[in-house]
């Protein structure tokens, strides 16, 4: 493999440990990233923000001949790649402090953090071409707001604001004075009153998003979608993979862990335009960009109409692995290449 003129130094900030552990995150993610790396002769290591000092950072290297991770000190990294796992921890005071050491330095720090799903809706709606792709949204409000919204759509999907995997989701339907409330696991049929018990109860105000339902393709009388993992390379943000995850029969998600099941692209692929996820793709991130700041990485979750319309139902800013190795391996391969164009960039 042809070494680079640039070789970043790259930094994978990752959440503390517990007890047993240097820190938290997929280990063989980032042994592969250090093992990608070096073959440009740039090098990784592992940090949390309790290995942050005045004047560099201590953190760890996969010793792959011994087979476990070794302590070394480093200088500050060119680049920080940013695998915090909580949202509570990236809010944290040590890891503000550090985004701000390199937003002053102007130096990439990505992904930047978690996406709130409003302020990404908020974001990608204001575009007048993303619109037709985007199933209409609202923030709660309160019990008012669902009624009101289930008296002109028959369905509506709501999700935390800043929920992941698919935990939290409900979908509320109304017929006539019945109301239905479904989960992954469950189906509750409610009169009016009931149902705005069980609103008031269990979906907080400002903390909860209403999604139109989609009427979306299906295999096997199984709902699915797109999951699409995107980076940015040469001035543009491109497809790296696009996986497919099936629902089991009527479960109102298609994530693995809630008993989805993963299919093969090429059973959907005539199904859709690959042209029109590309331009999404470089669209999202484009807006995203422009909204948050860089944004290196991203997913997307595309729903297909039974016409071969792509709804983009979420934006993932931190993706979770892809089990289609062919993928997760291209993934790295991409993230790599990225790493050295950004290097090549703030050189």
């Amino acid at each position: 493999m042809k070494k680079t003129d640039y070789v970043p130094l790259v930094g994978i900030l990752a959440s503390k440990g517990g007890k047993n552990h240097i820190f938290r995150g997929n280990a063989t993610v980032f042994k592969n990233i250090q093992s990608e790396l070096s073959k440009f002769g740039g090098l990784s290591f592992v940090f949390t923000t309790d290995g942050v000092e005045e004047n560099g950072v201590n953190g760890y290297v996969y010793f792959f001949e011994w087979k476990k991770w070794g302590k070394i000190s480093f200088p500050f990294p060119d680049i920080i790649y940013n695998k915090i796992s909580s949202r509570s921890e990236e809010i944290s005071k040590e890891v503000l402090a550090l985004k701000a050491l390199y937003e002053q330095q102007r130096k990439p720090f990505f992904n930047y953090g978690f996406f709130n799903k409003w302020e990404t809706y908020s974001a990608l709606s204001q575009d007048s071409e993303m619109q037709s792709y985007l199933p209409k949204t609202w923030l709660l409000t309160d019990i008012v707001h669902i009624s009101d919204l289930l008296h002109s759509h028959n369905s509506l999907y709501a999700k935390p604001k800043n929920g992941h995997k698919g935990s939290g989701i409900y979908k509320l339907s109304r017929k006539e004075a019945h109301y239905t409330i479904q989960s992954n696991t469950t189906t509750i049929y409610y009169n009016e009153e009931n149902f705005r018990t069980w609103v008031n109860s269990h979906l907080n105000r400002e903390k909860y998003l209403l999604q139109e339902e989609i009427i979306t393709d299906k295999i096997e009388d199984c709902k699915y979608d797109l999951r699409v993992i995107c980076l940015y390379r040469d001035n543009e943000y491109k497809p790296v993979g696009i996986g497919v995850r099936k629902a089991s029969k009527s479960s109102i998600i298609t994530h693995v862990p809630n008993g989805g099941e993963i299919i093969s692209f090429e059973q959907v692929k005539e199904r859709c335009s690959t042209k029109q996820i590309n331009w999404l793709a470089n669209k999202v991130g484009t807006l995203l960009t422009k909204a948050f700041g860089f944004v290196g990485e991203f997913s997307l979750d595309i729903g297909l109409t039974p016409e071969g319309w792509p709804f983009l139902f979420e934006v993932n800013s931190k993706p979770m692995i892809f089990d289609e190795q062919e993928i997760q391996k291209q993934r790295i391969t991409e993230l790599v290449q990225l790493f050295i164009e950004l290097e090549k960039y703030h050189k």
